[in-house]
């Protein structure tokens, strides 16, 4: 970094170097705060540079990195001037943390092997027919391989992803519906447990629906305290998924709701049936009730 000394003793700051080409960002719908590339900035005299927002925290602590310069390679190399930031991204694999990174114009480094990024419409095979057509045209020697779509190109190093997530998907679908189970079975043995003080209370004058919101309410009760403290136990447990999900907080709101109402409406209707029935039988019947 422009400013900052080098020791023998010093460790060198490392980021990741990528040349890119205008419209780069925009094409893989990476935001940028800055400006992007120009057709201007392949000149001799022009060295500007886009970093990552890990690449701005790290070397410009407290400060704007726009307009700042750093090199690369070694203190006796020119600067490079800081002209945006993009959002971080996934260099290596999709599980590593967030690196530091920059961006440099593709002709100020240019390679024979690049790779070339299309963001199309329509059908993607007969996209890729027009790109490989259209590259030909350009250059009928330009070799063109690896021709495909994202989703292909992430196939594979999303496999393990998917299959765990598939496992895991798997076992929280049969926890969920076991969970249910016994909420329904437990709840169901409590309150028909209760029968003879149902006919206890209907025997006293109390009203059929009165007695029923009271079972109602006590049951619903524990079935809240219970799912307050799963809940707990749950968003403890989640943070252990964090590297298997992309996009989704390992505290995803939706999901906790999703379950949450699930199970709190199973242990309603595992209160409403029996209590209900319970209402319905004479009270002659319940007070002999066992």
């Amino acid at each position: 970094m422009e400013g900052q000394s080098i020791t023998p003793s010093t460790n060198l700051p490392v980021a990741i170097p990528n040349e890119i080409s205008p419209n780069y960002f925009r094409t893989m719908e990476i935001p940028l705060r800055g400006r992007d590339f120009s057709d201007h900035d392949d000149k001799e005299q022009s060295r500007v540079a886009i970093v990552n927002e890990t690449f701005a925290r790290r070397f410009f602590p407290g400060r704007d990195a726009i307009g700042g310069r750093f090199n690369h390679g070694g203190p006796d190399k020119p600067y490079w001037e800081i002209i945006g930031v993009a959002a971080d991204g996934k260099y290596n694999s999709l599980g590593e943390t967030a690196k530091p990174a920059f961006y440099r114009p593709l002709l100020r480094n240019y390679s024979t092997n690049a790779t070339l990024v299309a963001r199309t419409f329509g059908g993607s095979q007969s996209a890729i027919n027009g790109l490989r057509s259209e590259l030909l045209n350009l250059d009928p020697t330009l070799p063109v391989y690896n021709v495909e779509t994202l989703s292909e190109h992430m196939s594979l190093p999303l496999f393990p992803f998917r299959m765990a997530a598939i496992v895991l998907g798997s076992f929280g679908v049969l926890a969920i519906v076991l969970a249910a189970i016994g909420i329904y079975g437990v709840m169901s043995y409590v309150v028909a447990g209760r029968t003879r003080e149902v006919g206890v209370r209907m025997a006293l004058g109390a009203a059929r629906g009165d007695v029923l919101f009271l079972i109602m309410r006590q049951g619903m009760s524990l079935a809240l305290i219970g799912l307050g403290f799963g809940l707990l136990i749950a968003f403890g447990a989640a943070q252990l998924l964090v590297k298997v999900l992309f996009g989704v907080s390992p505290a995803d709101p939706l999901t906790f709701a999703g379950v949450s109402l699930l199970l709190a409406l199973v242990a309603g209707l595992a209160c409403y049936v029996p209590a209900r029935r319970a209402t319905k039988v004479d009270p002659l019947v319940a007070l002999r009730y066992e």
